[in-house]
Formats: C-alpha cells, sequence, structure tokens
C-alpha cells in the first residue's frame, strides 16, 4: 500500500456526532470506535463535537497485509495525519485509553499548541509499565498472530470471561465488544507495542492540561506507574478508581464518562457550563 495513500484523510474510518469544540477519541490497541458508544452522546449533551477513530489495523479502518506497517511509528503518522486532514480549528481536545494514550501524548508532544486539555485512561508511555507476562510474550508476537488468526470470536470471549488479567470484571455486553474488536483487528497489532520508544524522557515537554484516570486492579500495566506519570507532567493530575482494571471507561462508565465531560467543560471556554 503506497504511503500516499496512508496520508489520506479518509484512510482512517471515523465517526462525528454534535457540534462544538471537537474532542477526538483514541481507542486501545485491538480495539475501536466503539469503544467510545457511551461516552459520545454525553459530550454531544455537553456541547462538544465528538470524534470517535478506528485507528491503522483497527476496527473500519483499512488493515494492510505487509507487517512492516505494524509499527508504533506508522499508526501514529497515520494518525497525526488524519487529524490534520480534519482541519479543527484549536483548541480541541484528546481522549487516550492505553495506546490512544501513547498517541495522545507524543501528539501533545508535537502540537502542544493544538490542545485544549487531555483525558488519558491507563495510557502506555513506557514497556517498562508492561507485566512480566506482556514483556516476555512481545519477542513471540509472531506465535500470537498465528495463534490468532486460527481462534474463533466464541473462543476469545470465553478466555476473557475466565481471565480477570485483561479485562478485570468487565461486563458481559462489554467483553463481547472486546472479543469481536480483537477479531476485527488485523491479528499483526500483536507487533505494535514493542515497537514503541520511552516516552518518560520527553514527559517533562508535554504541556497540556491532562488528566490521567487509571484502574487500580490493572494487570496489564503496572497502576504505580500512573501516578509518577502524573508526577512527570507538567500540567496533570491523577484520579485513581478502586475496583477497576484496564478499562475503567467500561467498569465504572457513570463515574469515567460524567469526570471526563466535567473535566473538559472546565478547561473549556466555548461551552456553557
Amino acid at each position: 500500500m503506497p504511503i500516499n495513500t496512508l496520508q489520506r484523510r479518509e484512510f482512517l474510518h471515523h465517526h462525528v456526532e454534535g457540534d462544538g469544540p471537537p474532542v477526538i477519541m483514541i481507542h486501545g490497541i485491538s480495539q475501536a470506535m466503539t469503544d467510545w458508544h457511551a461516552l459520545t452522546p454525553e459530550l454531544v449533551s455537553a456541547g462538544f463535537s465528538a470524534i470517535a477513530v478506528d485507528l491503522l489495523g483497527h476496527g473500519d479502518s483499512p488493515k494492510p497485509e505487509e507487517v512492516e506497517y505494524y509499527t508504533m511509528r506508522t499508526v501514529y503518522g497515520t494518525f497525526e495525519s488524519w487529524v490534520e486532514a480534519l482541519r479543527l480549528d484549536p483548541p480541541y481536545y484528546m481522549v487516550g485509553h492505553s495506546l490512544g494514550g501513547y498517541l495522545t501524548l507524543n501528539y501533545a508532544l508535537r502540537n502542544p499548541e493544538d490542545i485544549g486539555a487531555m483525558v488519558l485512561i491507563n495510557p502506555l508511555f513506557s514497556l517498562t509499565q508492561l507485566s512480566g507476562f506482556l514483556n516476555f510474550f512481545m519477542p513471540l508476537n509472531g506465535l500470537g498472530v498465528r495463534l490468532l488468526k486460527s481462534t474463533p470470536q466464541w473462543l476469545v470471549n470465553n478466555f476473557l470471561e475466565r481471565s480477570d488479567s485483561f479485562t478485570t470484571r468487565l461486563p458481559p455486553e462489554a467483553r463481547m465488544m472486546y472479543a469481536r474488536n480483537v477479531k476485527r483487528a488485523s491479528p499483526y497489532f500483536l507487533r505494535i507495542p514493542e515497537t514503541a520508544e520511552d516516552l518518560i524522557p520527553e514527559l517533562e515537554h508535554i504541556t497540556p492540561k491532562t488528566l490521567v484516570i487509571y484502574g487500580l486492579l490493572d494487570y496489564i500495566e503496572n497502576p504505580e506507574s500512573f501516578p509518577q506519570l502524573v508526577a512527570a507532567l507538567p500540567n496533570a493530575d491523577g484520579m485513581p478508581i478502586e475496583g477497576c482494571g484496564h478499562q475503567p471507561h467500561h467498569n465504572n462508565p457513570e463515574l469515567v464518562n460524567q469526570t471526563i465531560v466535567d473535566f473538559f467543560c472546565l478547561n473549556c471556554d466555548q461551552v456553557v457550563h
């Protein structure tokens, strides 16, 4: 697939709803824009425009067969090109979960004046955050790709139902959506994490107002890493949530969604508070 194709706006599938200051919502690895189905109407009701995107290789966005596209650099590059092609009037706002948090931090590092505020939900910012199991598994991603290709969706759902390691007591509907999105994504998404550069040396240069929301039962990323992130960012607050894991926006959507809306309203002069 030619690189100029990757840079076209229409390359990434996305959905826009509502009028007002734009909020871009970026899902985590293996997931899709459906991650934000509960947050979207809350943002629209508060006077924002909600923009949800399927990242490269995920959801209804194209999924190149060439494995070399599945790197953090390419995923970020296509995302940044897509945002630029939207021609939004700054400031705009971002919500990123996990991998989406990593992309949000990168975007804010490169475009600090464009971001009014951002919310990071259990964000990735360094491979040192990951569990020992995931660090052991990453060099074996080729085997994981083959296994995922041959695993039916019902078996993915069954695995998630029986294992708290990835979902931490997700409600049945959210767990089934998670399994569907895993199977919709290119299995080559498993190659992306090991290509992530460590953002720790750059955190002090990321200046937009930030709220870090994180579940204290995260078995994918060490929960102790998130207060360290809050301390390293110049303009950040943290919100730990008891009883939630890697997906607090699904474990406790009412609390998380209201917190996000309130945070953006507080930091946006263009909506009626």
